[in-house]
């Protein structure tokens, strides 16, 4: 696994460094940048990386125009931020401007490893415990309790894990279900929910506090 980790700390870098070191299994190369500029330059460099771990507030550029810079830059980039920041706008804005992930800082290290892995697959992590806005204003609470009675307890059970980014196989063996029941009560959701993915199940699970 290639890493392009991107973060102004040096120390940061490092202890991020072990903590991959320590949890991946196989081949690891870490390609550190410093701010930006750097974080560009090696992404155009290294084609082959596999996923970007990338911190708001660096040198070079605003966090959320060098998040589209690198994603104009190679389009296929997995990208993570991973930031101290844990305001809710942030996170929106991340995701908006192309990220597929967001830890935050004060997560456990496995944290780290799980979103590379789902993000990986085509999912999205975002750390547990953060809100992330709908981006279409302020939802009421009748809103949020209308949407939590279009969904049965089970699929409420599963919304909420795909709202820890865990994948279909992880819930069908969290909730003792068949993988094919799992995908099954994913179609309901995101049809009652009226969204089009699992990343907007994601968001709308978190903006209703399941």
């Amino acid at each position: 696994m290639k890493v392009l980790l991107a973060d102004d700390h040096a120390l940061f870098r490092e202890g991020v460094r072990l903590v991959l070191e320590s949890l991946v299994d196989g081949p690891l190369e870490v390609v550190e940048a410093s701010d930006f500029i750097q974080a560009l330059s090696a992404a155009r460099a290294e084609g082959d990386v596999d996923v970007a771990l990338v911190d708001l507030n660096m040198p070079g550029m605003d966090g959320f125009s060098g998040i589209e810079a690198l994603k104009r830059s190679s389009p296929n980039l997995h990208l993570v931020v991973v930031s101290a920041s844990e305001q809710p706008s942030d996170v929106r804005r991340a995701l908006d401007a192309g990220a597929h992930g967001y830890i935050s800082k004060s997560s456990p290290s496995a944290a780290m490893l799980e979103a590379i892995r789902l993000v990986l697959s085509g999912e999205t992590f975002i750390s547990p415990g953060l809100e992330v806005p709908d981006g279409h204003g302020t939802m009421g609470g009748g809103d949020a309790e209308a949407i939590r009675q279009s969904l049965t307890p089970r699929q409420r059970d599963v919304l909420a894990m795909l709202r820890q980014g865990k994948s279909n196989k992880e819930i069908a063996r969290d909730l003792d279900l068949a993988e094919i029941t799992v995908k099954l009560h994913v179609t309901a959701i995101l049809r009652a929910l009226g969204v089009e993915n699992r990343t907007q199940a994601a968001i709308l699970a978190a903006k209703i506090g399941l």
